[in-house]
């Protein structure tokens, strides 16, 4: 599977028509706030950081919120979509960065999805360049966003390039196919690609979905990489789905996709941090939760974390617990 390019834009065929998006956000954006304001949600519990390593050399993830995951393996640290702010004026941020910024460790490696403003967050994106010495791996057209700022070190990808973060240590990552769109203004639509990413050390493999709708791109990923240790995949917005489904998938679809990768794990990401969608807070995690109850006959021994933000999750973790 690749991208279709026309006249300089990229398409797939979970492309949104973009007509009343602006319209569609306000509205969403009013009707959380008047939820906010009439139900106090639990943000405080969701809110649990853990110290952090300074590196691990078995894999450890760290949900830090939405999108953003501190991945460490093979002695590297990777960031995905970071973003430790507000996504913009409109969406002001719910749940605080489960790692403050100036506790990260040194960052060798910074994966992005898309442009998005949740997902590629400037003021993020120049303290890393001021604070860590990091590379940076970007869909194709999006190069030119990190020049302009000052940073070089970026790698630009299409779908199913594949690269070695550090040859020393062979940790390699490899840009993989979504079905979304991309777009940081109304004359930029789709002008740069969109993606998702797996990271691989020592036949351990991590996926990291970024935002996607549905799609047949989880069974070709599977194909090619199959089976997969750790999927990170979006669970929200829910609803509205006839809005959403074009974009993203809903947990019910996140909980089929993991079937999908036949991932042994599923860490549920984007939910909770933003007021995105018409979701009250925990709407994502309540339906995930109750899809993969309604399924049991079907995961076998697949096992799905619900992550608090600071909370990590890896193997060893995983035995300890059990």
């Amino acid at each position: 599977m690749m991208p279709m390019v026309i006249n300089g834009r990229f398409y797939n065929q979970a492309s949104p028509k973009k007509n009343s998006f602006m319209l569609r956000s306000l509205y969403m954006f009013f009707v959380a706030r008047i939820k906010m304001l009439l139900k106090r949600e639990p943000y405080d519990a969701w809110h649990a950081p853990e110290p952090v390593e300074h590196r691990a050399e078995s894999p450890k993830i760290t949900w830090i919120g939405h999108a953003t995951f501190l991945i460490q393996i093979g002695g590297m640290n990777i960031l995905t979509d970071p973003i430790f702010g507000s996504s913009s004026v409109i969406f002001s941020r719910l749940l605080p960065p489960g790692i403050p910024f100036e506790k990260l460790p040194p960052i060798d490696a910074v994966i992005i999805s898309h442009n998005h403003y949740d997902h590629l967050d400037e003021s993020t994106i120049m303290r890393i360049k001021k604070i860590h010495n990091s590379t940076f791996f970007v869909p194709q057209g999006d190069k030119e966003w990190f020049t302009t700022r000052g940073i070089t070190d970026v790698h630009e990808c299409m779908w199913w390039d594949m690269h070695t973060v550090d040859p020393a240590r062979w940790v390699r990552i490899t840009f993989l196919p979504a079905h979304h769109w991309s777009g940081r203004t109304l004359f930029n639509i789709n002008k740069s690609l969109w993606g998702s990413w797996m990271i691989e050390y020592d036949n351990y493999r991590i996926y990291f979905a970024g935002d996607t709708a549905w799609g047949d791109h989880f069974k070709q990923i599977n194909d090619h990489f199959g089976p997969i240790d750790v999927v990170l995949l979006p669970i929200g917005p829910c609803e509205p789905h006839d809005w959403m489904q074009s974009s993203h998938i809903n947990a019910e679809q996140a909980g089929e996709a993991a079937l999908l990768l036949n991932a042994r794990h599923m860490i549920a990401m984007h939910w909770g941090t933003f007021g995105f969608g018409l979701d009250h807070f925990t709407l994502p995690i309540d339906r995930i939760n109750a899809w993969w109850q309604a399924n049991l006959s079907r995961i076998d021994d697949r096992m799905l974390h619900i992550l608090r933000a600071g909370q990590s999750f890896s193997e060893l973790i995983q035995k300890h617990n059990n």
